[in-house]
């Protein structure tokens, strides 16, 4: 089932960030996705932003500016057009990656997490409905745009979605 959300569109100068996915200040295209989420959550304020969509540019740009290694790649490919399906993108992208030689990233922290679990990773804030930013590769977007959204839920229309994703450790 598609989603219906709430979202903004942001555009930036893709050119004005070097390989290492930094402006000419130093400043991490990250930071500048951070900035997205505060603007998103200031519109919307009752709102957190949970999925982010870009092109593969974007998400490129994303992983540079986050010192990813070659091997992650970042964002869940959409299989149902421009919208997130919560039940089928998951479960197809997973299948998809088996058969991968990169280690897929679809999800970072949001701006938002600003705990830290006993592990020392950002925690979720389910009270707040702070949560990770899903990564999602739009492919009609274009570069130097990326849109932050919310699904809008009608009622309870919760709906829990369990993949088996294998747990890497690396040295």
């Amino acid at each position: 089932m598609l989603e219906k959300e709430i979202s903004e569109t942001y555009h930036f100068s893709q050119d004005s960030f070097n390989e290492q996915g930094r402006d000419e200040h130093g400043v991490t295209f990250r930071d500048v996705i951070k900035d997205y989420e505060r603007d998103f959550h200031a519109r919307h304020s009752t709102e957190y932003a949970l999925n982010l969509y870009g092109n593969a540019n974007t998400m490129r740009l994303l992983a540079a500016s986050c010192d990813a290694d070659p091997f992650l790649m970042y964002g869940m490919d959409l299989t149902q057009g421009k919208a997130f399906d919560a039940e089928k993108d998951p479960n197809i992208n997973h299948e998809m990656d088996k058969h991968s030689r990169f280690v897929y990233v679809y999800g970072i922290d949001s701006a938002f997490m600003n705990d830290y679990d006993e592990y020392n990773y950002p925690a979720i804030d389910e009270e707040r409905g702070i949560y990770p930013l899903t990564l999602l590769i739009d492919k009609t977007m274009k570069d130097g745009e990326l849109r932050l959204a919310v699904p809008m839920m009608g009622g309870d229309d919760k709906e829990t979605v369990t993949i088996d994703v294998p747990i890497f450790e690396f040295a």
